[in-house]
């Protein structure tokens, strides 16, 4: 029982993930791009789009509405870990920041937000951590970072750090302590550093580039949760399979 929910729920997840996608714009407000996303007119082309099939037009718009209905009352009935659930959330949340960022330069602050604020309430209520040590670690990781971005500013006269890096990280000191934090960051510029090289030939144009670095922040988060977390999952996964 627990495979078929954990394959409803990635694919609620992808779901979701290609919707906000397809509907993002740079220049649109928040409340606007989660209204045009939850809208129940499909958006895109799905393989549903060409097969006929009875009920399509229920199938095509209220799909989603009643597979969160079905996941909701798995989780209830304790079907369904919480803390796949709350990783599932964190994994979608990364994949769209990654994928915004590589596409547009930008990592948009409601969804830096929501897994600072996510991150927080789990951080205390899965793993136990005492929630002044999350106020503490992210603002010393945000002062440091900050600080770093000044210095560097101030010595090159360009952003070396965009600001929703800086808030990126931030949000995952919520996640992560700072010995993880900082294997995350140097994970994150190892796989940077192969596409620097594929993109930019010599040192004066590599020193120019403009790097999706959020994009490879991502990459690494979701990489480091299973490395950090995969002792607090799997017990689960056996107990529930």
């Amino acid at each position: 029982m627990l495979i078929i929910n954990l394959l409803a729920l990635a694919y609620l997840m992808l779901n979701l993930i290609r919707r906000a996608l397809l509907t993002f714009t740079p220049s649109q407000s928040a409340l606007a791009w989660w209204g045009s996303a939850v809208n129940f007119d499909d958006v895109g082309q799905t393989f549903l789009s060409a097969i006929p099939l009875p009920f399509q037009f229920w199938i095509n718009h209220y799909l989603v509405f009643f597979l969160c209905l079905y996941l909701a009352s798995q989780t209830l009935k304790g079907l369904l870990p919480i803390p796949i659930v709350v990783l599932g959330l964190f994994g979608t949340i990364l994949l769209l920041l990654a994928c915004i960022d590589w596409f547009y330069f930008l990592l948009p602050n409601p969804l830096t937000l929501l897994l600072m604020v996510a991150g927080a309430f789990s951080s205390t209520s899965l793993f136990g951590v005492e929630p002044m040590n999350i106020i503490l670690r992210s603002t010393a990781c945000y002062g440091a970072l900050c600080v770093v971005q000044g210095v560097y500013h101030s010595i090159r006269h360009k952003v070396g750090l965009g600001s929703g890096d800086v808030k990126l990280i931030t949000a995952l000191a919520c996640w992560f302590n700072l010995y993880q934090l900082s294997f995350l960051i140097l994970f994150a510029s190892m796989i940077a550093l192969p596409f620097c090289l594929l993109q930019y030939s010599g040192l004066r144009s590599l020193l120019a580039a403009v790097i999706p670095f959020g994009t490879f922040l991502s990459l690494s988060a979701i990489y480091c949760a299973y490395l950090f977390h995969r002792d607090f999952l799997m017990p689960l996964v056996t107990m529930y399979s």
